[in-house]
């Protein structure tokens, strides 16, 4: 019994065992990572530059920048500006926590040079950017030290612009105008704007000069294409001298150390004149034809770069009593639809606006189908109609908003107008109804008649009552509505006072994210309203419209014209169903 015992005490231990030894090596198997500091946000720190920053008589080959930690450089050749730019772009390498710069080609004499580094240099490890480093050299007797900043913006949008170059150039060139020279030569000095569409120079001679942005497509320095956005100061500028005030701190995002020692000082910059810009896309003078094509059956379409009031389409052929040509022009009028009637198959026509367009034309009539297609067509014997569409939105009304019908052609005909049916809460039949044009072609119109919210209607249209230009006719319409209450909506009513000499301002109310609800045009200092709005957030934006023509017009640098004021209301508007939004004070659209 007594050996029993000790067997059974025996394999008990060596379980024991097992099971303590399994625990401990699991124990040492499971890795913890160990807890560390705060995340290193620190930038890097300049300890040792060869020459030094603002040297003069520089007469080498490279430039030696030494830092506190291992640095690597995000894309150079676009990040990092050189003043006044060289033909060859200097290389960019790192030896250790050195950053070596070497030129490509001698440099000028007597010429002060400012290297920008923007947002490129960042350390290894975190990415902590070296922001706002420029490292000025002379090599001549003397290095010039004014300075200039300013402040690119869309002049569409208001919104910074990034990656813009912007350029200065100096106006004692003996053989360029000064309105030549972004069209011919590359700037000065150069720089580039940062996210928040800044722009700093430094180095600078005591000169005059012109700003001037361009968003480089072809990375020329030079503005030779259409479509690049541009920007310049209305005024020659001059730079000025920053006195910096440097003040012994903790080191941080803000500090460069000193070159001496291990002190850190802080770089405090007083308030300095700031130049602010606006870009934007310079259109060509010149009236061009953009486009010449048959869209589809009767239908003819001119595009033109400017509005065409002036130009003369005509046709160079006695034409039949059967076709009918109805010119449409767009809201800008810088393209006209001709809406014909299908019965030629080709026609001759001739284009002319007396200045930069003559242009004879030959066209066919007919759009060009594939066998297939025709086959198809053929085989399903489908009856083409008008689209109609209507301005009912979830089977509603707004208040006072009459109903309107639009269709995709001119309305030449109505027939039986009596055999429409209007019927007023199920009960109420209707057969003369008034139908007006709600435009000046004939695509709209509209049904004369009291609508009111206490009423449900019906409307129904047999087919082939209206009949288009091009012979198409609508297929059968029912309709079915009622009025909102005017309690589901909010309005808006304010006094924009119209700058002096100014011949109007253009309102629009839009959404918060742009799109426009309402636009009204004021020639005079007076009251706004904006009726029946949904329940939402709304922004009011004024153009000040110097030319008169309706839109918002670009600059031209050739012609000194700076692109159209656009200001924005101060706050944003929130409407609230069954309220009034009565701004007290008059909104003063500065000019």
């Amino acid at each position: 019994m007594i050996f029993y015992y000790f067997c059974i005490m025996k394999n008990l231990a060596k379980y024991i065992i097992f099971f303590a030894a399994a625990f401990f090596l699991a124990g040492c198997a499971n890795v913890v990572t160990p807890s560390g500091g705060p995340k290193d946000q620190k930038m890097p720190v300049v300890l040792d530059e060869s020459p030094k920053n603002n040297s003069t008589n520089f007469t080498g080959k490279s430039i030696h920048l030494t830092f506190d930690e291992f640095v690597t450089l995000n894309n150079p050749s676009n990040n990092v500006m050189i003043s006044p730019p060289t033909n060859k772009k200097p290389t960019y390498r790192t030896s250790g926590k050195t950053l070596i710069i070497r030129f490509e080609e001698p440099l000028k004499p007597n010429t002060t040079y400012s290297i920008n580094f923007g947002d490129a240099i960042k350390d290894l490890h975190e990415g902590n950017v070296f922001k706002g480093y420029t490292f000025n050299f002379s090599t001549g007797e003397s290095i010039d030290t004014l300075s200039l900043k300013g402040k690119l913006m869309s002049a569409s949008k208001l919104s910074p612009q990034e990656g813009f170059i912007v350029g200065l150039y100096s106006t004692d060139n003996d053989t360029l105008t000064i309105d030549s020279l972004p069209y011919r030569i590359k700037p000065d000095y150069i720089t580039k704007t940062d996210k928040n569409g800044i722009f700093e120079f430094s180095g600078l001679a005591d000169k005059e000069y012109l700003i001037f942005a361009l968003n480089d497509n072809n990375s020329n320095l030079i503005y030779d294409l259409p479509n690049e956005e541009i920007a310049f100061y209305p005024e020659l500028v001059h730079p000025y001298y920053i006195e910096h005030q440097l003040v012994k701190t903790e080191k941080s995002n803000d500090t460069i150390a000193n070159m001496n020692n291990d002190s850190v000082f802080e770089i405090q910059k007083p308030d300095y004149p700031n130049y602010t810009l606006f870009s934007f896309i310079q259109e060509d003078s010149v009236q061009k034809l953009f486009k010449k094509e048959l869209v589809e059956e009767g239908l003819l379409r001119f595009a033109f770069r400017y509005p065409a009031e002036n130009v003369e389409i005509k046709a160079l052929e006695e034409l039949p009593d059967t076709f009918n040509i109805l010119p449409v022009y767009s809201t800008r009028k810088d393209t006209i639809l001709w809406y014909f009637t299908p019965c030629k198959d080709s026609l001759w026509i001739s284009i002319n606006d007396g200045v930069s367009i003559c242009d004879t034309i030959h066209y066919s009539l007919k759009p060009r189908e594939s066998a297939s297609k025709r086959k198809r067509k053929q085989e399903t014997n489908l009856v083409k109609h008008l689209v109609v569409k209507n301005n009912i939105k979830n089977n509603k009304l707004k208040p006072e908003q009459p109903l309107i019908i639009s269709f995709t052609e001119p309305i030449v005909k109505i027939k039986h107008p009596d055999s429409i049916l209007y019927i007023e809460n199920n009960d109420s039949v209707y057969r003369n109804l008034t139908f007006e044009k709600a435009d000046n072609y004939g695509f709209k119109y509209q049904i004369i008649n009291n609508l009111t919210s206490e009423n449900k209607y019906q409307l129904i249209i047999p087919d082939s009552v209206f009949f288009g230009i091009r012979g198409l006719t609508n297929d059968t319409i029912r309709m079915r509505f009622s009025v909102e209450e005017e309690s589901a909506f909010g309005n808006i009513f304010l006094v924009a006072e119209v700058p002096a000499n100014v011949p109007q301002i253009i309102v629009e109310l839009t959404t918060e994210q742009d799109k426009i609800v309402d636009k009204q045009i004021l020639t005079q200092t007076g009251e706004l309203a904006f009726l029946y709005l949904s329940p939402g957030k709304y922004k009011l934006k004024a153009t000040i419209d110097l030319d008169g023509n309706g839109e918002w017009s670009p600059g031209n640098f050739s012609r000194h014209l700076q692109p159209e004021k656009i200001v924005f209301y101060k706050s944003i508007l929130e409407v609230r169903a069954n309220w009034d939004i009565d701004l007290d004070e008059p909104w003063k659209i500065e000019k």
